[in-house]
């Protein structure tokens, strides 16, 4: 989604104190440019402010115009996380110096995607910087994270924020598997195709169509690089919820 962008910096000095050595040739495709090659800044962003584009959907499903919430804004974007080592890292200190940037560039808004585990707010980079933005008197606008409604998980909950969570969606891609049994399970799909109503395809656990060197735990998660493509070939796989994301555990059953 096209943005009017302004203005792109980068912050990683926090990161290279932090993990010193592990900053070789081989970790560091993205260290030294605001390019965005994991996409979450990228999607955040365009949800924050991208234009209007026409005929958007997903395989097909929802067609229709869609923007960001401000379609008309300008934006600048201060990139702070770095994918490449260990499940993704982003410091306090770039996220302070991104954050002193941004209320020296003058802007109006601050959006923050990222987020941890919840923190006393002196001790939390993000709740200190947008004390000193709100100061100044910009706008903090800040993810409450991905953890789902169980106690104490959402984070950037200092009273000078705005903290966002998602909610629900006013449709459903609802999609039904009937079993031999005759017995329907609800369920959800975005595939742009069906399986045929005529033909009945075994049902199986990920671990019955495991390799054979790995455990049965990671083929129940459907893991990448865990089934046997001979052993799932023509059935449904069951994959269990937990290790990787759902798309990962759809590339691996593919």
């Amino acid at each position: 989604m096209k943005m009017k962008l302004i203005g792109a910096r980068y912050f990683n000095k926090g990161l290279a104190a932090s993990v010193g050595d592990q900053l070789n040739s081989s970790l560091t495709t993205s260290l030294s440019t605001v390019r965005d090659l994991h996409g979450h800044g990228s999607h955040t962003l365009s949800t924050a402010a991208g234009n209007f584009v026409p005929g958007a959907n997903v395989f097909g499903h929802g067609n229709g115009t869609t923007s960001g919430g401000s379609p008309a804004a300008r934006v600048a974007t201060y990139k702070v996380c770095w994918p490449e080592v260990g499940d993704g890292a982003c410091m306090d200190a770039d996220i302070l110096a991104a954050l002193d940037a941004a209320i020296s560039d003058g802007v109006d808004v601050l959006s923050l995607s990222i987020g941890g585990v919840p923190n006393e707010y002196f001790e939390d980079g993000i709740a200190i910087g947008s004390f000193h933005a709100v100061k100044n008197g910009i706008t903090v606008v800040a993810s409450a994270g991905n953890s789902r409604p169980t106690p104490e998980t959402a984070s950037n909950v200092a009273p000078w924020i705005f903290t966002i969570g998602a909610s629900t969606v006013d449709r459903a891609f609802t999609s039904y598997i009937t079993l031999g049994n005759k017995k329907k399970i609800k369920g959800m799909s975005l595939s742009a195709t069906t399986l045929s109503r005529r033909k009945y395809y075994p049902l199986i656990t990920g671990a019955s169509a495991k390799l054979d060197d790995v455990s049965k735990v990671d083929a129940n998660l459907c893991e990448l690089d865990s089934l046997d493509p001979r052993k799932a070939k023509g059935k449904i796989v069951v994959c269990l919820q937990g290790g990787g994301g759902t798309t990962k555990k759809g590339v691996a059953a593919l």
